[in-house]
């Protein structure tokens, strides 16, 4: 169910744009031009207001928001959202391509003027302002023929690109970022790294890819020597499919299962037994494996069933 708003405006913790608002008895609720919907509690707002985001934080934070609608922002998350990765330049322009390739109608055109309230755009490329989205539609897509269109300076620092539209070079572009690692034999996991889990990991988890014909991978067992945000990413890229265990409810594992889901990667959704209600409700519409530590063997194989009948046995099967 959508949130309803009220007529209250106010600014929006984390980017300050005006935004329509309601309180509720647990937290405030937000529907921002820019980062769209999320919901906040009273101390991470409090936080928020004493230490404001900005610059490259702030645009990172408001991306990965508007990329989980109505995610629940709390005190305990806020670290998490200031020390997201930021993302290459390419990444961000084929997050605008990918955004317009939402459009039903093959060759829909719009024109866009930099220097408006594009704060929707400024979100979508995870950009600080609009010079960095005209940088993108028209230095990066617009010269490298993904996108089609008349750009125009307008004075003052800003410009005009009428008729915007996805060229079939575009097109291709996206078909092919929508493939992720469709020829991989890797099996991904996103989960909670508390000791208490380890068991999870090590007796259910990473046997039930195995046994589903795919290689396990976490990011801890990964050899790497780049950001470990930079290694995540390319994991997910690289799998043929996500097993995303939300115990514990961590940031993390939301921005991995979406950015897999964003690449139309498989997702492979669990959780432990009572923690499900903890999940935000955008989330807890798919279709959960609950499982109990007391009883791993059976979280094992149905784990395994649920790779198999999402992506088929995998190439390593014993």
């Amino acid at each position: 169910m959508a949130t309803a708003f009220s007529e209250i405006t106010k600014p929006c913790p984390l980017c300050r744009e005006v935004s329509q608002a309601r309180q509720t008895e647990q937290v405030e609720q937000y529907l921002c031009p820019r980062c769209d919907r999320f919901d906040i509690t009273g101390s991470a707002s409090s936080i928020l207001w004493g230490s404001p985001l900005s610059g490259r934080t702030l645009a990172n934070a408001s991306g990965w928001i508007r990329e989980n609608p109505g995610f629940l922002i709390s005190s305990e998350h806020l670290k998490t959202l200031s020390e997201l990765r930021s993302p290459s330049v390419s990444e961000r322009a084929w997050k605008i391509l990918l955004e317009l390739s939402r459009s039903p109608e093959i060759g829909h055109k719009f024109d866009l003027t930099f220097g408006d309230p594009i704060q929707n755009w400024t979100a979508i490329s995870w950009s600080i302002d609009y010079t960095e989205v005209e940088y993108l539609f028209c230095e990066y897509l617009l010269p490298l023929a993904y996108i089609t269109g008349n750009y125009r300076t307008l004075g003052l620092g800003s410009g005009f690109l009428g008729q915007i539209s996805i060229s079939p070079k575009g097109h291709a572009q996206i078909e092919q970022l929508r493939q992720g690692g469709s020829e991989s034999a890797v099996g991904f996991c996103a989960m909670w790294f508390d000791p208490n889990l380890t068991p999870v990991w090590t007796d259910a988890i990473s046997p039930a890819i195995t046994d589903a014909g795919y290689e396990a991978k976490r990011i801890d067992n990964v050899e790497h020597n780049n950001k470990i945000d930079d290694q995540i990413v390319a994991a997910i890229r690289g799998s043929r499919c996500i097993v995303a265990d939300f115990t514990g409810n961590r940031g993390g594992v939301y921005f991995e299962a979406g950015f897999a889901a964003g690449l139309s990667i498989p997702v492979v959704w669990t959780v432990r037994e009572g923690d499900l209600s903890a999940i935000h409700f955008d989330n807890r519409q798919y279709n959960f494996i609950q499982w109990s530590i007391s009883d791993l063997p059976a979280f094992r194989k149905r784990l395994q069933n649920r790779i198999e009948a999402t992506i088929g046995k995998g190439p390593v099967a014993k």
